[in-house]
């Protein structure tokens, strides 16, 4: 009797951005069993016995990362357990080590350096790819040899007075077949009740980014703003906030919304503030997202918001 194969191990992924578990979903599945989870909550409501490690971001709303491994060395001491952050403090290092953390990434991941970490950690359970090894090119087919003629049939000559041996007659040739029509394009589908209402949101909200950005740009002291959506993409941006500043917006939003959860400060967030030697940024919630401006002085940054909290009201 031939015992099963053994389940190969799965990694828990927990991270409430949706593009980061997303990509890590694609990153990883080819390979292995992936189980995401958006919150520490979910996670822990999600661990199977098959869960060989859970790689988790620090900062979350509600349950962080340092919380989540402190749960689970209590209820799954053998779990191993990596953290992943945008920023790695000697802080937060030193809090991994004191949980039995395995390590502490840096975001964004890279497949060169995740792939022969889970291969450490997983003590060579897996066979992920090597992202250094280049694949050579495979060589264009050689030309066909051109085609070997048969033997020449010469029929001889009869003796006089006799008749000429008659040749064979050739094997008839079949006929090619005829090509086949090609079959008729079929028709578009519709798109469903859902993809409407999908795409119609998206073109409010980018509709909404750019009144967003028009407002602000005309209030004094405003020298650069930009509105983006939950997960952190560009919807309208001026040329001196990038699209890439979206991602660090996000980032801010959920430290400060989990600075609430410690400190007992009632939800929602009105508005972030950070003061540079000589410009303010102003960060603002929006629905589906969050609106931030560049303005020259505190005065300015007052003026935004005043002017958003007016615009949402």
């Amino acid at each position: 009797m031939t015992a099963a194969a053994p389940h190969p191990p799965s990694i828990l992924i927990v991270d409430d951005s949706p593009g980061l578990l997303h990509t890590m979903e694609s990153m990883l599945r080819p390979h292995l069993p992936v189980t995401l989870a958006d919150s520490g909550s979910a996670a822990l409501e999600r661990l199977t016995p098959d869960t060989a490690l859970v790689l988790t971001d620090v900062r979350m709303p509600g349950m962080s990362g340092v919380e989540l491994a402190q749960r689970l060395r209590r209820t799954h001491p053998d779990l191993p357990v990596v953290f992943m952050s945008g920023i790695v403090e000697d802080e937060l290092r030193a809090q991994a080590r004191a949980l039995g953390v395995l390590d502490v990434l840096r975001k964004p991941l890279r497949a060169e350096r995740l792939f022969p970490a889970l291969q450490e950690w997983l003590a060579g359970q897996l066979i992920l790819p090597d992202p250094k090894v280049k694949v050579a090119p495979v060589p264009p087919p050689s030309p066909a040899p051109a085609p070997r003629l048969g033997p020449i049939r010469v029929t001889p000559e009869a003796p006089q007075g006799q008749a000429a041996p008659v040749p064979a007659e050739p094997a008839a040739v079949p006929a090619p077949p005829e090509p086949e029509e090609a079959p008729a394009s079929q028709p578009l589908a519709a798109p469903t009740s859902t993809q409407r209402q999908e795409a119609a949101s998206r073109l409010q909200a980018a509709e909404q980014a750019q009144a967003y950005i028009a407002g602000l740009s005309v209030l004094p002291g405003v020298s650069a703003a930009g509105a983006f959506d939950s997960s952190g993409a560009a919807l309208s941006v001026t040329t001196e906030i990038g699209a890439e500043v979206g991602a660090y917006l996000r980032f801010l939003m959920t430290a400060a919304q989990t600075l609430t959860h410690h400190l007992a400060q009632p939800l929602p967030i009105k508005a972030l503030q950070v003061e540079f030697q000589e410009q303010v940024l102003v960060v603002c919630p929006v629905p589906g997202g969050v609106v931030a401006a560049l303005v020259r002085d505190t005065p300015s940054a007052s003026g935004v918001k005043a002017w958003l909290r007016h615009r949402l009201n």
